[in-house]
């Protein structure tokens, strides 16, 4: 059996080396084009935000918690985890170019992470920005997508209930927000709950850190009728319910941002 080679050496019929290290040349340069293509987009929206001024936005500030104070502009969140930037607890505008950076990391199992963190983020730029980000590498949390399914958010209610006598404490109520299911039933809602920890037995002690928030709070979301059980039934505390004025929309921007 005879071969014929080719002007390289090569047998007809087969595929060359070249051919290979070709391939793998156009999917590196296609691969730097696209990363390429990417860094210029972001800078493009970035520039978009910049001539919005996106980060002076009542609405940025807010999800923020940005207050201005006699120091300049500060966030009211202690947690470093809240920001991106390194200096996004002052700097309002650094904050949101970090948080669109965040969006279009090239690692996209990290990119989709900071979507998710902070879905109520990305879901107000992207209507700031039109769809601008509809080319993040990861747009969706399915995480979020399911809870809000399982809670099913149509109205909200504001909770008070009111001090009773063996807890001091308890002089200054306490307030949660029930959301309610399009089906308006108490043992369907759930309750948003914002407390500190505070594991004191010293009673003066208790009060002083309490008054002046040296201690670490935390959101809770639980069944509406477990609350009701534990201020009513137990603790024999009256509650005051205050329906709060809001859209379904306006509810689940609230649960975005409680996430």
């Amino acid at each position: 059996m005879t071969r014929t080679f080719g002007r390289y050496g090569f047998a007809r019929g087969s595929v060359s080396p070249l051919f290979f290290l070709l391939l793998a040349l156009l999917s590196l340069l296609s691969e730097q084009n696209g990363a390429a293509e990417e860094a210029t987009y972001l800078d493009s929206l970035l520039a978009r935000a910049e001539q919005l001024r996106l980060y002076d936005d009542p609405y940025w500030w807010i999800l923020l918690h940005y207050k201005n104070s006699l120091f300049g502009v500060r966030s009211l969140v202690d947690d470093p985890d809240f920001f991106l930037a390194a200096d996004g607890k002052r700097n309002p505008q650094a904050e949101l170019e970090a948080t669109l950076r965040g969006f279009f990391q090239t690692d996209r199992e990290e990119a989709g992470k900071c979507v998710c963190r902070f879905i109520a983020r990305f879901t107000w730029l992207e209507e700031q920005l039109g769809s601008d980000l509809s080319r993040v590498p990861i747009a969706e949390c399915p995480a979020f997508d399911e809870t809000i399914k399982k809670i099913n958010p149509a109205s909200a209610t504001m909770i008070f209930p009111t001090s009773y006598v063996n807890s001091p404490a308890s002089m200054f109520g306490h307030t949660l927000i029930s959301i309610e299911t399009s089906a308006k039933s108490k043992l369907m809602a759930h309750a948003v709950n914002y407390s500190a920890t505070g594991v004191d037995r010293n009673g003066f002690l208790f009060a002083f850190k309490g008054i002046f928030g040296f201690y670490e709070g935390y959101f809770s979301i639980l069944p509406y009728c477990q609350k009701v059980a534990e201020y009513s039934d137990i603790n024999n505390r009256d509650i005051w319910e205050y329906p709060l004025h809001l859209t379904e929309e306006e509810v689940l921007r609230m649960l975005r941002h409680l996430w």
